[in-house]
């Protein structure tokens, strides 16, 4: 069976859902040779997406479709009838909670991700949220099944989007356990810290540089707490690209006065991601809202010890294997990430169950789910196709 794939909007490589998109379509094309797969995507995007398995199928389309207004109304307008241009029978729709069609011709399988804009007040602009909170859920509801990344994330599709429950699967996101572990090599490590420029022991958190939704201010405050309160040696690393809201965390970063303590690589290459989060004392995550928290995972699989929020889905995720804090409180954040520093048996033990705790999610495992999904739909719609012999229809 054909299927055809929405690649747009993923960031290029730069986002939570840039890494959902090529970990879990380039698993379907390697273990499903039953199915033939075709990515749709904007020209810009091609070569990264045909990275993520050789023999998937890439058709690009002029740059334009990738700019998100046009973006919107080409898949509104024109997704269907490429779907039937190059024979889809079934469409997967990676990116459910940024683009969907109000028809695809075909039966419909899209991922929501989170419901971020109904938990950070000013995440987006006016003529995004009115998309966000008032065209996507009815296209959410269109969909013939519709994936969770998080129970979190399922909550918000039946309470705001008004999903159906019995259309909506729970698949966790996952971690890439081959890439990231503790064991890095010492000559990836020395790699790392110079081509990032981050000298000594430091504390780390990954996430694009966005006022409020990811939270840097606050832990910003808890950081210069902890160094007034105790000789604290470490140096923060705030590896992200920049993105909305940036300026308000460099005002705080030179209110506070904390210098070359703060490190700002911006956006870090995934081949130095592994030894950026082995290195790291403690990995600390304030975001506000998440719908999964894939960092989290990474670090928990890379031997690094986890503080986070208690918020949304990040308790789901770290469970037992991290210490919570309440992300709106920053000196509850310079506690919990300096009881972690100083009792070296917690650190410990905190490591020891984050290593186990993040073999539960992989990315195997989810693409496993995902394409359960599609087979369930394949064979749905082979049901209700017209029943047609196998051999010619006699002459009359």
């Amino acid at each position: 069976m054909r299927i055809g794939i929405s690649a747009f909007a993923g960031d290029g490589g730069k986002s939570g859902i840039s890494q959902y998109m090529a970990n879990i379509v380039g698993r379907l094309v390697e273990t499903a040779p039953r199915h033939e797969f075709i990515a749709l995507v904007g020209a810009g995007d091609r070569d990264w997406v045909q990275s993520w398995h050789p023999h998937l199928t890439v058709a690009a389309y002029p740059n334009w479709t990738a700019h998100p207004i046009a973006s919107i109304g080409w898949h509104l307008l024109r997704l269907a009838p490429e779907l039937h241009r190059h024979g889809c029978e079934l469409v997967f729709m990676p990116a459910g909670n940024r683009r969907l069609a109000w028809r695809y011709g075909v039966p419909s399988l899209g991922t929501v991700h989170d419901f971020s804009q109904l938990h950070v007040p000013q995440k987006y602009d006016a003529l995004r949220m009115a998309y966000i909170m008032r065209v996507l859920p009815a296209m959410m509801r269109r969909l013939d099944r519709v994936i969770a990344v998080s129970e979190s994330t399922r909550r918000d599709l039946e309470s705001f989007a008004r999903v159906q429950p019995a259309r909506i699967a729970v698949i966790h996101n996952g971690a890439d356990l081959s890439r990231f572990r503790p064991d890095q090599p010492p000559q990836a490590i020395a790699d790392m810290r110079r081509r990032l420029g981050i000298e000594g022991p430091y504390l780390l958190y990954t996430a694009r540089l966005e006022h409020p939704g990811k939270n840097h201010v606050r832990l910003l405050e808890a950081f210069a707490a902890l160094r007034r309160a105790r000789d604290l040696p470490h140096r923060l690393v705030l590896a992200g690209g920049r993105w909305s809201g940036a300026e308000a965390i460099d005002a705080r970063l030179a209110e506070l006065s904390l210098g070359d303590a703060v490190v700002l690589p911006g956006f870090v290459p995934n081949d130095l991601l592994p030894a950026l989060y082995a290195e790291a004392d403690a990995f600390v995550f304030p975001s506000l809202f998440e719908g999964f928290g894939i960092p989290v995972l990474e670090a928990m699989a890379s031997g690094t010890p986890v503080c986070a929020a208690d918020t949304a889905s990040i308790p789901e995720v770290v469970g037992d294997a991290g210490l919570l804090f309440d992300p709106t409180d920053s000196a509850g954040i310079a506690t919990t990430v300096a009881r972690l520093l100083s009792d070296r048996g917690l650190h410990a033990r905190v490591v020891a169950r984050g290593l186990e705790r993040a073999q539960s999610f992989t990315w195997d495992r989810a693409a496993a789910g995902v394409l359960a999904e599609l087979d369930a739909l394949a064979t749905a719609a082979d049901r209700s196709r017209p029943y047609a012999p196998p051999w010619p229809a006699p002459r009359r």
